[in-house]
Order: structure tokens, then C-alpha cells, then sequence
């Protein structure tokens, strides 16, 4: 368990995996949360690109699919998934592509390896929701038990 993880304990009734957000002063809160590790970062880099675009699924299947292969390293398991999360917002945008699939293939307390995936942002398919300029550090809360994975962080808008 990481900083803050016992924050979390309580909110563990759901089961399986999703996001919510929730406000957070002058920015936005998401929690997210999964069954494995490698699921939790997958989901929280598809739940992140959820923030900025809505994406229904014929925009989602209409082919034209970018791909990114990512290898990263953080400090620990928290710096890491703040790591990941802002490389994912800054790949999406320098692709122009909305995440909305994100296979973790290795995954470490300090390294992260995985595979990105998703359609061209395109105004005519998708709807434009807001800007994410990063994922902080403050407030950051990360529990990586099997079984009961979640991450609450902000989000700065």
C-alpha cells in the first residue's frame, strides 16, 4: 500500500473495474479502479482521455487506429502513475488521438510498459469535452492490492 492508500479502504464495495470524477477546488478529481495493477494504469489512461473527449463507439470502430508503445520509469509506484498518465496526455495530443484502449504489458513498482491505442480526434465524430494540462501529484492516493486496485488524483484543468 502507498501514501494515502488507507484513504481508500473504505470506498472498496465496488467491484471490477471504472472511473467517476469528482470536484476537487478549481479542478478535477478521478477515481479509478480495477482488479490488477496492469489494469489500473490501463484504465486511468483511458478514464484520463475520457476528461477531454467523448468518444461514442461507431467513432471508436471507424478505423484509422494510432498506436503508441510506451516504456517508462518513476520513482515510485505513485511517481509512476503520474509519470504515465501526463506522457499519455502529452502523446495523445502530439498524435491527435484519444486513448481509448491501453494494453499494460509489464509493469513494476517503477517501470511501466504498454501499448496505446485509439482514433484520430476528429470534431465531426467526437465531442470535445475540456482541456487537461496535467495530473498532479497533490492528493495523490494509489492502493495496488490485487483485487482491490484504485487511484483517486487531480487533475489540473
Amino acid at each position: 500500500m502507498t501514501a494515502h492508500a488507507a484513504a481508500l479502504k473504505p470506498r472498496m464495495r465496488r467491484m471490477g473495474e471504472g472511473f467517476h470524477t469528482f470536484d476537487h477546488t478549481g479542478d478535477l478529481g478521478l477515481e479509478v479502479w480495477a482488479d490488477t495493477p496492469e489494469r489500473l494504469y490501463g484504465l486511468a489512461a483511458v478514464a484520463l482521455a475520457a476528461q477531454e473527449v467523448e468518444v461514442g463507439e461507431a467513432a471508436v470502430d471507424a478505423g484509422g487506429a494510432i498506436e503508441r508503445r510506451l516504456t517508462l520509469e518513476g520513482d515510485d509506484p505513485g511517481d509512476l502513475m503520474v509519470h504515465w498518465l501526463n506522457t499519455t496526455l502529452l502523446e495523445g495530443g502530439l498524435a491527435g488521438a484519444v486513448w481509448t484502449a491501453a494494453e499494460v504489458r509489464a509493469l513494476t513498482p517503477r517501470r511501466v510498459e504498454a501499448l496505446l491505442r485509439g482514433p484520430r480526434r476528429d470534431r465531426a465524430r467526437h465531442v470535445f469535452l475540456r482541456e487537461v494540462k496535467a495530473v498532479s501529484h497533490h492528493d495523490l492516493a494509489l492502493d495496488l492490492t490485487p483485487g482491490a486496485c484504485r487511484c483517486r488524483m487531480v487533475l489540473d484543468l
